[in-house]
């Protein structure tokens, strides 16, 4: 029987490559050859322990593949057939939910979802892309992505480039000439800053650290108006003199900082929009001053993923090649190495800080 291997979180902080069968396909299902997966910025909080999930599991959710097998009617479904290159979701839909029944499946109660939620004690095991091949459920949601768009591109798009679709403009509702501060320099504040300037938001500012220097630098060229150091500007003075004192319309936050979360309610106007998607990790407590909020009448709005409308528009902006997304891939890790991607990803790793980082589990090893 053919095997794939795949890098597995056995417990927190261990990391092991094993091999697993590859299961036969029947008529309603499908298997993908994995092209690359994405690092999230989520995972490193799985390898640490910080976030709950269940192990053993192959992580992984970022997915971009060739369709290696698929059954007649999940070709049907998908609209693919074999070789086709396709992206896949996170979200596999129980269908029958309020919030599939509603249209959002991202918030499905049935509990599954690739490389997040399905331990490989569950048949067959390979639900996450850190693998060469992985499962495709039948409730997945898989679609075509062009040959020509580079692999660092289009592995962004239904996860990084959807999310920040969804939550500047479909959550946030940003709009033309609003003022959008986004906290955070990296994959997550790149692709919102460019949400933000496709939606009309006009001015763009992107806050960093002193590290983040190339990661503003990457916003800028992606959009950005104006990046602020915020170790050595004060930020709340800085966007009150770039707004003439009236403050943002919106504010997304995607550090995962209480101390940047915090700060947000000193950014946004009164009656704006605060946007929290960064995580902290299960058991962190962020303190904030509700009286803010109440003074204000501040909208916080939470987020959590994406929808097919924001991942069929993703797929468009990638595809149009307006911007150089693969730009923001800058470390590839084979397969033996995602333990030293999660890693680096989650800051263990002195001197090593990528922008994005992802696995490519065919690579070589020289």
């Amino acid at each position: 029987m053919q095997k794939s291997r795949a890098a597995v979180l056995e417990s927190p902080r261990r990391i092991s490559i094993q091999e697993f069968n590859i299961p036969q396909i029947g008529p309603n299902d499908g298997l993908l050859k994995v092209e690359m997966a994405g690092v999230c910025g989520s995972d490193p909080k799985f390898y640490h322990g910080l976030s709950q999930i269940n192990t053993p599991i192959i992580l992984g959710h970022e997915i971009l593949g060739h369709i290696e097998e698929v059954g007649e009617q999940a070709a049907q479904r998908w609209r693919v057939k074999k070789g086709d290159r396709v992206i896949v979701e996170a979200n596999i839909r129980c269908g029958n939910c309020y919030y599939c029944l509603t249209g959002n499946y991202h918030l499905c109660q049935r509990g599954m979802g690739f490389g997040t939620r399905l331990s490989t004690q569950v048949t067959p095991s390979l639900w996450g892309a850190y693998s060469e091949y992985m499962y495709l459920h039948s409730e997945a949601e898989v679609h075509k992505i062009s040959e020509g768009v580079p692999a660092e591109a289009a592995v962004l798009t239904s996860a990084v480039i959807a999310n920040g679709i969804q939550w500047v403009r479909l959550l946030a509702g940003a709009t033309i000439g609003d003022c959008v501060v986004i906290q955070g320099a990296g994959q997550q504040g790149i692709s919102a800053t460019v949400a933000a300037r496709e939606s009309g938001a006009t001015p763009v500012i992107v806050t960093g650290l002193s590290r983040d220097s190339q990661r503003l630098a990457l916003c800028r060229e992606f959009g950005a108006h104006h990046t602020i150091n915020v170790e050595k500007e004060d930020v709340t003075a800085k966007v009150s003199e770039i707004t003439g004192g009236r403050m943002a319309d919106v504010v997304v936050d995607v550090t995962g900082s209480p101390q940047a979360l915090q700060k947000s309610l000193d950014l946004v106007r009164p009656k704006g929009t605060i946007l929290a998607a960064g995580l902290t990790g299960s058991e962190t407590l962020t303190p904030l001053l509700i009286d803010k909020i109440v003074h204000k009448e501040i909208r916080l709005q939470g987020a959590r993923s994406k929808g097919a409308a924001a991942v069929l528009s993703a797929i468009k902006l990638v595809e149009a090649r307006k911007y150089p997304w693969e730009r923001i891939v800058s470390h590839h890790y084979p397969l033996e190495k995602a333990e030293e991607a999660l890693q680096a990803v989650g800051g263990d790793l002195k001197d090593i800080y990528p922008t994005k980082a992802v696995i490519v589990p065919h690579a070589i090893i020289k």
